[in-house]
């Protein structure tokens, strides 16, 4: 059974001697504004406080010591975060709800500035945080998790230290950010997640690193405006649907460094004759030929056939 709290002067009345809160505790409590924990509270689960559009301060009780990932997921207004200083598990610097040692980033808002000492950036951090226009990586991030940034429909900005330490960014972690116009990678990045950039309409320059291997599923899904960003020649496979809905790809060139492109890796795009799939290729995916024009390829001898059942991205 759902949890169910009074909210009285937009503050949440939550009575001494409960230990969690639930999935979904407060979702689409619209009048709630602040949220302030009883010290009985352990447990803040998943979504607990899931599209409370008003909200705009949260404080952490000292007896809070777990936060699951996306336990604000969907609370854009939210503009302070602070943590108790005898918090055993976590504590709060420029607006941002961090581990105890400081090296991960639990959850943040539209007023957050990631710390110097972080070193991840948890699943879900910021995911809808939808009025942070502007985000600055740390030299000391190493990872970006799944969803991070997912949805922050107004992040325009999104910067990198230089000689960074980031080497991974999760799945979806910048999925739904239309805002996003330009985007420049450090070259410490070896790995980037599916579905990293789907969805992002506006999105027309990026740089892939050369330490870059392998272009995941669905990396660049209906991307309709990209066109400034080169292959490396280091890439040696392109997932499934990872240009998939990209229109304006007229000047890629595929290194010849690819062995593998998956199903549909291309589809939607328009036909592009003058773009050439390189004779390097050995595995060709459903969808694919129609795009792009072979060059001097076998077809019976070097492509495999596609497989039955292509792998459908879950956006």
């Amino acid at each position: 059974m759902k949890q169910k709290f009074e909210i009285i002067d937009g503050k949440c009345v939550i009575p001494e001697g409960v230990t969690e809160l639930q999935s979904r505790s407060f979702s689409n409590c619209d009048k709630l504004k602040e949220v302030s924990l009883p010290s009985s509270v352990k447990c803040i689960h998943n979504e607990a406080f899931y599209d409370c559009w008003g909200l705009t301060s949260v404080e952490i009780s000292a007896g809070v010591t777990t936060i699951e990932p996306g336990a604000f997921l969907g609370c854009p207004g939210i503009e302070t975060i602070r943590v108790a200083e005898d918090n055993p598990a976590y504590k709060s610097e420029s607006n941002c709800c961090m581990t105890k040692d400081g090296k991960t980033l639990v959850f943040g808002c539209k007023f957050s500035v990631i710390p110097d000492k972080v070193e991840t950036i948890a699943r879900s951090a910021f995911q809808w945080c939808e009025e942070l226009a502007a985000i600055h990586i740390p030299l000391s991030v190493k990872s970006i998790n799944s969803r991070a940034f997912y949805g922050c429909l107004s992040l325009r900005r999104l910067t990198f230290s230089d000689n960074g330490l980031l080497t991974e960014i999760g799945d979806d972690s910048f999925s739904h950010c239309p805002a996003l116009r330009m985007v420049t990678l450090p070259e410490s990045i070896s790995h980037i997640g599916k579905g990293a950039f789907a969805h992002c309409i506006n999105l027309w320059s990026i740089n892939i690193p050369s330490s870059v291997e392998h272009i995941a599923d669905g990396t660049f899904f209906k991307c309709p405006i990209l066109s400034n960003f080169t292959l490396p020649d280091t890439v040696t496979s392109i997932g499934h649907y990872a240009f998939c809905g990209c229109h304006n790809l007229e000047d890629l060139t595929i290194p010849a460094s690819v062995k593998s492109i998956g199903s549909h890796a291309f589809a939607k795009c328009g036909r592009r004759e003058w773009v050439k799939i390189p004779s390097t290729v050995e595995y060709l995916g459903a969808d694919v030929s129609s795009i792009y024009v072979p060059e001097e390829i076998v077809i019976p001898d070097k492509l495999e056939p596609a497989p039955k059942d292509p792998y459908e991205l879950p956006f």
